[in-house]
């Protein structure tokens, strides 16, 4: 009887081992899944990476479309005129651009004035002029501000915050983030944060720096 078990043995032996095999096999052919298109736990599985918003460039049919452009600058340059004789000040050189500061489809007359009367050497006078149906009124007024002007992306209370230089002198110049109170623009540039250099913003830039003066080699 013990002879005819151990004849059995090696026979069972190899019936059980191809059970394990076949056992194997048919769930290798499964895919690893418990159900159709869901991955098992543990599994790697290839996929698109991750979008980042924002991190392409501003090209192609997704790009934002600017928010400066033409005014009518006849009737901006009357009212700038009627402005400064209301402040009282001699006439001297500013610059104009046009940009739809609220997002209302109307842009707004954005003024840096650069004569003596509008200027210290910290910065000088910007104000911001919107159009009603009578025409422009100014709705806006900051002192000590430089170029360059950048309109940001951001708003606050429905109005594009706006990026300015400020200082000189005994203070050093920074680069400083206006923001709309509901009842204008902030009013001193000086007191304003200062956006950190490195800092990502997205702006469009309104009225850009005077270039450099070119330097001169004077001949003996």
């Amino acid at each position: 009887m013990s002879g005819r078990s151990n004849k059995f043995r090696p026979a069972k032996s190899r019936l059980v081992v191809a059970s394990i095999l076949l056992v194997f096999l048919v769930s290798g052919c499964g895919g690893g899944s418990g159900s159709r298109g869901t991955p098992s736990a543990g599994i790697a599985t290839s996929g698109p990476a991750p979008v980042q918003l924002g991190s392409a460039p501003n090209t192609g049919a997704g790009a934002q479309a600017s928010i400066l452009g033409p005014l009518d600058e006849l009737q901006v340059r009357r009212t700038i005129e009627n402005y400064r004789l209301s402040k009282k000040r001699a006439k001297g050189p500013y610059k104009l651009v046009g940009a739809d500061l609220n997002g209302d489809g109307v842009r707004e007359a954005v003024v840096l004035f650069q004569g003596k009367d509008w200027c210290t050497r910290t910065g000088c006078s910007m104000a911001v002029f919107q159009s009603f149906s009578h025409g422009y009124r100014v709705i806006s007024r900051t002192v000590r501000v430089k170029p360059p002007v950048e309109i940001d992306s951001v708003m606050t209370n429905a109005y594009h915050d706006i990026l300015v230089q400020t200082g000189g002198g005994p203070s050093p110049e920074r680069r400083v983030r206006l923001k709309f109170t509901g009842e204008g623009y902030s009013r001193n540039a000086m007191l304003q944060t200062e956006v950190p250099l490195g800092s990502v913003v997205r702006t469009e830039i309104a009225i850009d720096s005077p270039p450099a003066p070119a330097t001169s080699t004077a001949r003996r």
